[in-house]
């Protein structure tokens, strides 16, 4: 029998899919060589046209921005200056509310990324704490002076490497940031400063935006008495960071009560949507959990161990068995495969896969990420195939935040996944539409074959093949928000799962290998079915399971209830 809570009416963010756009390399319209908003502004119509039977748009239901408030940029918009104005990198808020209008216009929802666990040291706030002790910002941030004999306050570690106190000669006290020294944490136990963030959050609602992704929204609370935290037995990690358990710098009972005062204001407005990422080395559980105990806290915890899944069938099985175990009851997953901050999936995969064939991999990725139950996030070009750009010169890196590292003791630049969206295979593939300048950083080489422009004309790139997909799930209520379920207990070579409703089945079969035996550990009615979308058998067409699989194959098959 089919639990009742599947069925359950759905919001705008579970039956849609995000996608992400990382404003400084989407599309530059003045000609500067840097991405703005009037060069999303004028790409709008290849993200969603309005026409559900489009023959060029995406078809995608939302845009969630990397940040565009106004910052100095040593972290790429992740370092504050003004959170209620626009950084003059991307544009102006005319700009912004003309994009706003104009993504709504067609059906497109805006969603912003909101950094608040820290601001930019250049920040007013920033200035006026650091003055002296007793002002009265002197709390907003996070002090500490070091006990006699200590030359920290105390072992936490920044995540990009290297202590996480950095000292102030004018205040003579060290600060805390979780991140770059550039980027001081807030104090959220302060209510002055959970005041000023709330009024950032309506001013932003008020302004239409439909919701929020939380920048590191794990590690807002961190413990009253700066405790250290414990090594971790016999860990060895080049980077600090990772020889330590977090047990006093984030994940604190006192994050769930932030997340729901936030979570609070938005529930004042109208379908308005809170995403969160829970942090890049949190396990499922401790995102998971983010739901709230009661469902009031994010919308969409975003977690990573699913993209850091090797690209085997029996461990993308377990992720996504995992999640459906512990996600609470009336909760909404959420899947991704690619983001600014992590490798490309094609880059990751096809170097660790036996399959060497980019656009095998690229579509069955693209089927598991669309067709599992869950809230898909897409990552700009991730619907072209497109890869890291390992070959960018030192002197042209542009993550400042994150400083490459030979002997291993910070994360790698994460540049190689932040290149130009590749639009055509004009000058620096259409990124200024067709005017020769510089970019912001360097076009990967393969653009001449890998673009919109290109992969629209070929029936059978990766590009269609993700239109068609989204197509055909824009249309099924059971890929929207049907129950997932497993066909293969133990999977090895293939994955085989149902989504189903009331009314509707829908079959998803993808073949990791080459032609094999298409087994099944769940009885299924074999005759009988609907081609949806596949690469083997035609659209449209009605067939039978067949007894093998064919190389690579991908099937998308449905049936309604009699």
């Amino acid at each position: 029998m089919i639990q009742s809570n599947f069925f359950r009416s759905h919001r705008w963010w579970e039956t849609g899919v995000i996608y992400q756009i990382y404003p400084l390399t989407f599309a530059d319209a003045n000609g500067d060589g840097t991405g703005d908003l009037r060069g999303i502004i004028q790409r709008l119509d290849y993200l969603n046209d309005g026409d559900p039977k489009s023959r060029s748009a995406l078809g995608i239901d939302a845009i969630w921005l990397s940040p565009i408030n106004k910052s100095p940029m040593i972290d790429n918009g992740y370092d504050i200056v003004d959170y209620q104005d626009i950084c003059p990198t991307f544009g102006t808020l005319a700009d912004f509310d003309e994009l706003l209008a104009k993504a709504h216009d067609r059906g497109i929802k805006i969603i912003l990324d909101l950094v608040v666990n820290h601001t930019s040291n250049q920040h007013p706030w920033f200035g006026e704490s650091c003055r002296s002790q007793d002002n009265p910002k002197a709390d907003w941030y996070l002090w500490q002076t070091p006990f006699e004999g200590r030359d920290r306050p105390n072992n936490w570690q920044s995540y990009f490497g290297g202590s996480g106190w950095t000292y102030c000669e004018q205040r003579d006290q060290f600060y805390f940031h979780t991140f770059n020294q550039n980027q001081p944490d807030l104090n959220w136990q302060n209510p002055d400063v959970r005041a000023a963030i709330y009024d950032i959050v309506r001013f932003w609602l008020d302004r239409g935006v439909d919701g929020f992704r939380l920048d590191a929204s794990s590690v807002y609370s961190k413990d009253p008495y700066f405790r250290d935290n414990p090594l971790k037995y016999g860990a060895t990690d080049k980077n600090d960071y990772n020889n330590y358990h977090h047990l006093y710098d984030k994940n604190l009972p006192d994050n769930h009560q932030i997340i729901r005062e936030l979570r609070a204001i938005l529930e004042t407005y109208d379908e308005r949507v809170l995403i969160g990422e829970t942090f890049i080395d949190n396990r499922l559980y401790d995102s998971v959990i983010f739901h709230g105990v009661h469902n009031d806290e994010l919308h969409l915890p975003i977690t990573f161990e699913f993209p850091f899944s090797p690209w085997y069938p029996g461990y993308l099985q377990r992720e996504i068995e995992k999640q459906e175990k512990i996600n609470p009851p009336d909760a909404w997953p959420c899947y991704f495969l690619d983001n600014h901050d992590l490798p490309r999936h094609l880059s990751r995969w096809v170097e660790c896969s036996l399959c060497v064939d980019t656009q095998a991999i690229a579509k069955a990725a693209a089927t598991l990420l669309l067709t599992i139950r869950g809230t898909p996030l897409l990552y700009y070009g991730q619907e072209l195939g497109m890869v890291d750009n390992t070959e960018i010169p030192p002197d042209q890196l542009q993550d400042h935040a994150v400083l490459k590292s030979a002997t291993g003791e910070t994360p790698p630049p994460r540049d190689g996944a932040r290149t130009p969206m590749q639009w055509d295979d004009s000058p620096q593939a259409g990124f200024s539409f067709g005017k020769a300048v510089e970019p912001w950083l360097p076009v990967h080489a393969n653009y001449a074959d890998v673009n919109v422009q290109s992969e629209l004309a070929d029936p059978d790139s990766i590009l269609n093949f993700y239109r068609r997909l989204l197509q055909v799930r824009n249309h099924s209520t059971a890929l929207q928000s049907g129950r997932w379920r497993p066909l293969i207990h133990y999977p090895h070579e293939h994955l085989a799962y149902l989504r189903e409703t009331e009314t509707e089945t829908v079959l998803v079969a993808i073949n990791f290998a080459y032609e094999q035996p298409f087994t099944l550990d769940v009885p299924v009615d074999r005759t009988g079915w609907h081609v949806l979308l596949s690469t083997d058998y035609e659209t449209g067409s009605t067939i039978d399971l067949p007894d093998h699989l064919q190389s690579f194959e991908i099937s998308l098959l449905q049936k309604h209830a009699e």
